[in-house]
């Protein structure tokens, strides 16, 4: 994913999925009816899956469909408990709630098959439920039903463009119960040929990704993201519209060619300048640069931090009897947090030269969110969040997790989810100055672009974790250039 970013060049008009990372997390919006469920191997219980809030239907169908005798009662018992509790009684069609559990009271009907529907359910919900028919004197098998109530896991969307000039959408998602599939189509709901990938992790839950090429919808340049839970009504769907600058409308060729050839001399020299700045890059010693040597070094694409405006961390610090709050409780999280840093600093400077974003920032977030991995299990999933991964804490259920959790690979992947968020907000305010776009991507990147778009400037860290997220980081990378950089 870390090459989504940085090979195409493109307006991409994207209704887009969120990237969410910790410690806040977006959803799907769902369009289900009620759930039914799907039958395992013979003997073992059948599966449901639901997300808070909806009506599920747990079947219990009878082993003996053509049975002469009617059904005279129906029982349902959660029994993943220590003690059975009763769901829902019914005897010649009348309910019995003397027993019955009180988180279930108002909530349970018992359907003309036996089969139980259940309303507005929450997590709480998932658990092992029995259901017993009873037909005479005659009692039917037991049928055991699971119940699994949880949030759906977002589906990330991501554009690259290969050195062949070949342009890909690709869409991934993790944290899956039960196995979902995507469909790609375009815009007259044709479906087209996707590369398919899926896993099952370690943690039973499966991970998907699919890939397309987008010159196959070029003649709508709209593309639909289809995803849907086999054996249920879950679907949901997204489009995105691709404007390729690189395929420019039919015109008079050598007016074109003119063009194409006037780019590819352009690159050529933006190309020469490039590896020449890497190349001094790689031959400076960062712990001799001076403060401002170092910003020179990094061309301020997307803002330079040093001028985005900041109030700090609202949390107060008492350091030597004095009380801090503000930048200055900032600036001393971010001291407390040097040494840590120097473990990791070339790593930083290294994916800061590759992407363009000032190492201080990318050591700011870090700071910020794991403490450079003071806030880490031996695993490297976070001690607060066992979901969020590696020192940017990128989690697990919403991203497919890459490298090591203190990898230069996992920094690549971190970094580049906060650039796609600055090309989010360079296209959606553009009219906002680069620092201030680039304060925007640091609330996207904890809180979601749903949530932080619609937002004034001065309300966007209303919405991110103790309302301070952007401005805490912002305030330890002014630290971190300042006295490590």
């Amino acid at each position: 994913m870390s090459t989504g970013i940085k090979n195409f060049d493109m307006k991409a008009s994207l209704a887009t999925f969120s990237f969410s990372c910790c410690c806040f997390i977006t959803f799907f919006s769902t369009v289900l009816s009620p759930k039914t469920g799907k039958p395992l191997q013979s003997g073992s219980a059948w599966r449901v899956f639901a997300v808070p809030g909806d009506d599920v239907t747990l079947p219990c169908r009878s082993n003996t469909p053509d049975h002469p005798s009617p059904v005279t009662a129906v029982e349902w018992l959660r029994v993943d408990g220590p003690s059975p509790l009763t769901v829902h009684v019914e005897r010649d069609g009348k309910e019995l709630v003397k027993e019955k559990a009180a988180e279930y009271l108002g909530r349970t009907a018992v359907m003309d098959d036996g089969s139980l529907k259940l309303l507005g359910v929450t997590q709480q919900d998932s658990g092992t439920y029995r259901c017993v028919l009873l037909r005479g004197a005659a009692t039917e098998d037991a049928i055991l039903v699971s119940l699994f109530v949880g949030e759906v896991p977002e589906v990330h969307t991501s554009l690259l463009r290969t050195s062949a000039n070949e342009m890909f959408v690709k869409w991934e998602s993790s944290g899956w119960m039960q196995e979902p599939t995507i469909s790609v189509l375009d815009a007259n709901k044709k479906e087209l040929n996707a590369h398919r990938e899926s896993s099952l992790g370690s943690d039973d839950l499966f991970s998907v990704r699919v890939q397309v090429d987008a010159a196959t919808a070029k003649e709508t340049e709209k593309i639909m993201c289809r995803v849907e839970i086999p054996e249920t009504s879950f679907r949901k769907e997204k489009q995105i519209s691709i404007i390729d600058e690189f395929n420019p409308p039919e015109a008079d060729l050598w007016y074109v060619g003119c063009i194409v050839n006037g780019v590819v001399l352009l690159l050529v020299v933006v190309f020469a300048v490039v590896k020449k700045r890497q190349r001094l890059s790689r031959l400076i010693d960062y712990r001799r640069v001076s403060t401002v040597d170092t910003q020179q070094l990094f061309i301020n694409e997307y803002g330079d931090i040093m001028r985005v405006t900041t109030t700090g961390s609202s949390k107060s610090l008492l350091v030597n009897g004095q009380l801090l709050t503000g930048v200055q409780a900032s600036h001393e999280m971010a001291k407390e947090d040097l040494e840590g840093l120097k473990r990791h600093k070339e790593k930083l400077v290294t994916v800061g030269n590759n992407l363009g974003i000032h190492p201080a920032l990318i050591a700011g977030i870090i700071s910020r969110q794991s403490r450079f991995g003071a806030e880490l299990e031996v695993n490297g999933y976070g001690k607060g969040d066992g979901n969020c991964f590696g020192l940017m804490q990128i989690n697990k259920h919403y991203h497919i997790v890459k490298g090591g959790p203190y990898s230069e690979e996992h920094l690549d992947q971190g970094v580049t989810f906060l650039i796609q968020h600055i090309k989010t907000m360079e296209r959606k305010h553009p009219s906002r100055t680069k620092e201030q776009q680039l304060k925007g991507a640091l609330a996207c990147y904890i809180a979601g672009e749903e949530k932080v778009l619609p937002l004034s400037y001065e309300d966007l860290d209303s919405v991110t974790p103790r309302g301070d997220f952007a401005n805490d980081v912002v305030a330890r990378a002014q630290w971190f250039a300042e006295n490590a950089f």
